[in-house]
């Protein structure tokens, strides 16, 4: 009985902390504490290269300096994972280590474009088939 108490309090803090910032940060509490509407972007770069091995981290701080920073001078936050996906040819699960690189940036087109320039320069400099980005709307004060 106390479980169902607990969850139920727990989706009514949950959804009234979503209803606080309608639109992604257009409401009055973002304004309250000073924030503004923002985009948060979320890179998922695997390290395997076929045949070669792993992106050296002197390689990943190569392409930070020169592909990631210059686009969002602003900042940005980075850390290592493990992921894991699955091969559509073999049906195999592939695990590697991986990095994520997470943006908060204004809404523009200038953004997103920054945003596919980056993914494009990863796949094509270390022979990835993609790099994962997840987008979402938030309300973000520095």
């Amino acid at each position: 009985m106390h479980l169902k108490l607990i969850c139920s309090l727990i989706c009514t803090v949950t959804l009234s902390a979503c209803a606080t910032f309608p639109d992604g940060g257009s409401g009055g509490t973002c304004q309250q504490v000073h924030g503004s509407a923002q985009l948060q972007a979320e890179l998922l770069f695997g390290r395997d290269i076929q045949g070669r091995g792993q992106v050296t981290d002197a390689e990943r701080s190569a392409f930070m300096a020169e592909i990631v920073t210059p686009r969002f001078p602003d900042g940005l936050t980075t850390w290592d994972t493990h992921g894991q996906w699955r091969d559509a040819a073999s049906g195999q699960t592939i695990r590697e280590d991986s990095f994520v690189i997470r943006i908060v940036a204004p809404e523009t087109p200038e953004t997103l474009e920054r945003l596919a320039q980056i993914r494009s320069a990863y796949t094509g400099q270390f022979h990835q088939d993609a790099v994962g980005l997840l987008v979402s709307r938030l309300c973000a004060s520095f």
